[in-house]
């Protein structure tokens, strides 16, 4: 302030007058000062309108800046009325009322009326870049208008492409007033069917007088549109549809990828309708994303359903819906592909050291433990001892301490996960398939123990002619060799054949695997009743038969794991032999 300011102090209401309520001061001065001085603050850009009359002496009225200098009025020292009309920004000023005549007892009038015009005018769009075809939308959009938000007339809205020529578009004329503070307003702005540039786009809030704010800008640019590939034009939801098409960047959507995109499924904590659609379109077009089979299978059985989906862990599960729970996804998923749902067992399931093949594949490798799954076992040495390459492809180590298991129903491949958990006793000994081996054991080959557990847990699914739990007894009760190598092989087979020389030669010279079943009662110490064996060869020079006995080579009984049989041995023992039909030699 000036230094001959007098320091009056003119307390202007901080918003100028709503409705143009008009202050009126008036002044006596009982001093010989020649200027009266009136400061005030305009806290934003304002109309202004100053009135001196009722003057008993000559006088004149001056507005000034806060560095002092005369930004309006004049020296006409005239006694009749005098008036300022003038906008002024934000910032501290002052009145100066001149008294020429310098006379005491001096009166006049000042009057003052004026319009806070709006600011803080704020806008951003929703995104700095948009496809050609979206809808810019204007979002945080507030005025403040300190006469009230009822006092605002509209937006002006200029739009500037490519640094162009400015167009005038559509104006906002509808505003929704803050409900706790009326200075406040909002409002809603789009800008449809922009063709592909760069934009600025400029705003002016004015009030009903026509005052206004500054403008304020926001930039933003439109693109093309991208180009749509199948996951655009197919997959609804967009966490699953990113996450497939990041996944499917090398053409395959494998183990893990399937893993991912389901684990996408379950934001929020449920799998909603669309997501459940997209996951079945996904497998519907497994081939065109190169889905390995077994793959493609376990990620069915997870989205479209399976039998053994009703019971997880002991407890309900249930196949999976529109609402699903994350739960109940993530359990399908630990299911079908981590191996978590292991078959009941009174034993302690510990980790299994080793390999799944030690020095290739053998039947030698079986050796049956406390379950009467011979039948099983059997088949299995019965693959291994002349195919043992679909031993070997049966199974695909996942990386993780998993496999995925390949058997066949009614010759189409089918497929599970075991993990590397097996049934041990107290002491730490497998107590099924082979038994008497030390869990911990580096060692150890764990082929035949793993495809054991893999039909344990396959015999929930109904089709393998057990019990239909996931249960070690629930394949405790016998079967039919030939139903073994079906399930292994997808190769036909025939069951409980009568006993005749010449067919059982003609089958194993033509490649045929064959397990023959023994009698309730046998006539030779060394043969096990009830039991399957495996015909591993026949010499036509000594005409004897070469058996193995599914318990092993060494199995710490008196029982044999090798017999060499003649004819009449076999008759006197055995009732009945199964066979694959279809030769491979």
């Amino acid at each position: 302030m000036p230094a001959d300011f007098a320091g009056n102090s003119l307390h202007v209401s901080r918003y100028l007058n709503v409705n143009y309520i008009t202050q009126i001061l008036r002044d006596w001065v009982g001093r010989g000062d020649k200027y009266d001085y009136y400061s005030f603050n305009l806290s934003g850009r304002s109309s202004l309108n100053l009135v001196l009359d009722g003057l008993s002496a000559n006088a004149d009225l001056q507005l000034l800046n806060s560095n002092g200098s005369v930004i309006a009025g004049s020296y006409s020292r005239r006694k009749g009325a005098e008036s300022i009309s003038t906008t002024l920004d934000r910032g501290t000023y002052y009145i100066r009322v001149y008294r020429a005549d310098r006379k005491k007892n001096t009166y006049y009038n000042l009057k003052i009326s004026g319009n806070e015009a709006p600011q803080s005018l704020q806008l951003g769009t929703s995104q700095t870049s948009y496809r050609a075809g979206e809808t810019i939308s204007l979002s945080n959009t507030s005025i403040f208008d300190g006469n009230g938000a009822a006092d605002l007339a509209r937006v002006d809205f200029w739009l500037q492409k490519d640094g162009g020529d400015w167009q005038d578009i559509n104006d906002v004329v509808n505003f929704v007033v803050n409900g706790s503070d009326r200075r406040y307003a909002s409002f809603e702005y789009r800008l449809p069917n922009l063709s592909v540039g760069n934009y600025l786009l400029s705003a002016k809030a004015y009030d009903k007088s026509g005052a206004s704010t500054d403008s304020v800008y926001t930039s933003f640019n439109v693109l093309l549109p991208p180009i749509q590939d199948w996951f655009d034009r197919n997959i609804q939801d967009a966490g699953i549809r990113e996450t497939a098409k990041w996944r499917f960047a090398d053409n395959i959507i494998d183990r893990h990828d399937a893993i991912a995109i389901l684990r996408e499924a379950k934001d929020n904590s449920v799998v909603d309708g669309s997501e459940l659609t997209d996951l079945r379109t996904l497998i519907s077009n497994a081939s065109f994303l190169g889905m390995p089979e077994h793959v493609r299978i376990l990620f069915h059985k997870v989205v479209n359903g399976d039998p053994a989906n009703q019971i997880y862990q002991g407890n309900t599960l249930g196949n999976l819906y529109a609402g699903s729970s994350d739960i109940q996804i993530e359990n399908l998923i630990s299911k079908w592909f981590l191996g978590s749902d292991r078959p009941t067992t009174p034993y302690t399931y510990q980790y299994a050291s080793g390999s799944l093949f030690q020095n290739g594949i053998s039947y030698q490798d079986v050796k049956q433990g406390n379950l009467n799954d011979c039948f099983y076992l059997a088949g299995l040495a019965a693959v291994a001892s002349r195919l043992s390459s679909t031993i070997e492809s049966m199974f695909i180590d996942n990386g993780d301490n998993t496999f995925t298991v390949r058997f066949y129903n009614n010759g189409i491949a089918d497929y599970l996960t075991v993990d590397r958990y097996l049934p041990t006793n107290q002491q730490g000994y497998f107590v099924y398939a082979n038994k008497g081996r030390y869990h911990n054991d580096s060692s150890n080959e764990l082929w035949v123990a793993l495809a054991e557990k893999a039909y344990a847990q396959l015999n929930q699914a109904g089709w393998i002619s057990q019990d239909r739990t996931n249960s070690y007894n629930g394949i405790d009760n016998g079967g039919y060799v030939s139903d073994a190598l079906t399930h292994i092989t997808g190769l036909n087979t025939s069951f409980a054949n009568l006993l005749n020389f010449d067919s059982i030669i003609n089958a194993f010279y033509s490649g045929q695997m064959i397990g023959l079943s023994t009698k309730s009662t046998v006539t030779d110490y060394n043969i096990i009743s009830n039991h399957a064996y495996v015909l591993l060869d026949y010499n036509s020079s000594t005409q004897t038969f070469t058996l193995f006995n599914p318990w092993g080579i060494d199995n710490g009984s008196s029982k044999p794991g090798m017999i060499q049989l003649n004819w009449s041995q076999i008759q006197a023992n055995f009732s009945y032999w199964d066979a694959t039909t279809n030769n491979i030699t």
